[in-house]
């Protein structure tokens, strides 16, 4: 009897799909006791905001062109035929001259309501639905032509935990949530659903997913330490902008929940194709418990079989056409290999992730540095020398944060290729154990 087949299942599917229940089992019930209310925005004095599609008319963007204008100051104006059917004069700021708005755009309009005073109706940004959709959409089909169905599921899954983070933990945050425990659930919940639903039920899946909450756990806490030690209160522009928009929120854990959420498709890019580079050492086709080999021991190559000929070799000779000398010494090639399987198998497995870790590194610090170019060009422009730059609340944050991803992706590594291996053994033990079964 076939014990290890459930209902069509192979052991490692049935087991990738019980861990799976087990995580959504025990985060749901937290997911809905945290659920923010989704009240509708508004800001600490008690003003809300509106927003609305509308076409412009009689644009004058005249005074905008002055050497310096304040960003959020009205620079021009113009007439806003709303969708509802109402008319509005609205403000324009400088990037509205930047985009170059004339006559017949489509726009949208912020409407600010205060308690006391005057409503506000200002130009907030170009419509640029239409342009985004047909983006996203020549997008899909290059994915779909590329990388196929995996590809497809994982733009899925970027939709779905894009609407996920913005409903749950963005608006919990905005409602006062604890930062850190909203980005914790995130990242157990989205890196569960998305490695599975996107890469399949299976033993190389699981090892991603293990290897990758080990380098956000480690991650995570050697950001709190570092930014503890160097003392980073985790204010900047933005961050301001929340504390007047949100209210009381600690703007240190706030960016320890930003790192969390960061990280996750980082690692995930690492995990996952540590995960397969381990599965491909040992011969496996797939996730579903296949190889190359014939069914042998998980840490054995074709090569280090005895009584097996590699392409070639001995003319395709079996052991029956070898004299006895080449016997013993193909045993005793093959008592040499077997004592260093393991090792072997560990060694080649981190050469290939110590490079993908190491290009990583720098992939990533040079989207850290991209990101921040625009600040580093203004420190220029104010004169201020490196070393003042690089201890400023800003700059010294991003690096903490680079250096604790950097921690991050160091552990996540080694982490996933034992888990990778410790998965395959399983498999291919149990792939053999489950055809001597069926034999039987």
């Amino acid at each position: 009897m076939p014990a290890l087949r459930f209902s069509g299942f192979t052991r490692e599917t049935f087991v990738s799909l019980i861990v799976v229940g087990c995580v959504l089992v025990f985060a749901l019930p937290i997911v809905l006791a945290m659920w923010p209310s989704q009240q509708p925005a508004a800001l600490p004095n008690g003003t809300t905001l509106d927003y609305s599609r509308a076409e412009l008319s009689d644009v004058d963007l005249a005074d905008c062109a002055a050497d310096w204008i304040d960003a959020d100051s009205h620079c021009g104006q113009a007439t806003a035929h709303l969708d509802d059917g109402g008319t509005q004069n609205i403000g324009i700021t400088r990037e509205g001259w930047v985009a170059g708005l004339e006559d017949g755009d489509r726009v949208v309009v912020q409407t600010a309501t205060p308690v006391q005073g005057d409503v506000l109706h200002s130009f907030h940004s170009v419509e640029r639905g239409t342009s985004l959709l047909i983006f996203a959409a020549i997008t899909l089909v290059l994915v779909a032509l590329s990388v196929g169905g995996k590809g497809l599921r994982a733009f899925v899954s970027l939709l779905v935990s894009a609407l996920f983070i913005w409903l749950f933990l963005v608006t919990g945050v905005h409602e006062g949530g604890n930062p850190l425990a909203y980005s914790a659930v995130t990242s157990v919940l989205v890196l569960t659903v998305v490695l599975h639903f996107t890469h399949g039920f299976g033993a190389k899946t699981m090892a991603a997913w293990a290897g990758t909450v080990v380098g956000v756990g480690t991650a995570m806490l050697t950001g709190w330490i570092f930014s503890s030690v160097a003392r980073l209160t985790g204010i900047t522009d933005t961050t301001s902008a929340s504390v007047f928009v949100t209210g009381d929120i600690d703007l240190s854990v706030l960016a320890l929940a930003g790192l969390l959420i960061a990280l996750i498709g980082i690692l995930n890019d690492i995990t996952v194709a540590q995960a397969s580079v381990v599965f491909s050492l040992l011969g496996f086709q797939d996730a579903g418990g296949h190889d190359h080999g014939g069914g042998g021991r998980a840490d054995e190559t074709p090569a280090q079989r005895p009584g097996e000929s590699g392409a070639g070799g001995d003319g395709g000779l079996g052991d029956g056409n070898l004299t006895r000398r080449q016997l013993r010494e193909r045993a005793a090639q093959a008592s040499r290999s077997g004592q260093k399987k393991s090792p072997s198998l560990m060694k080649r497995a981190l050469d290939v992730g110590q490079d993908h870790a190491a290009s990583a590194i720098y992939t990533v610090s040079f989207s850290v540095v991209g990101a921040s170019l625009a600040a580093f060009v203004a420190a220029k422009s104010f004169g201020m020398p490196v070393w003042a730059l690089m201890q400023s609340e800003a700059v010294a944050y991003t690096i903490v944060q680079l250096l604790a991803g950097i921690v991050g992706l160091t552990v996540t590594m080694p982490a996933t290729t034992l888990f990778a291996i410790w998965f395959a053994k399983w498999l291919r033990g149990t792939a053999k154990k489950a055809k001597s079964q069926d034999a039987a």
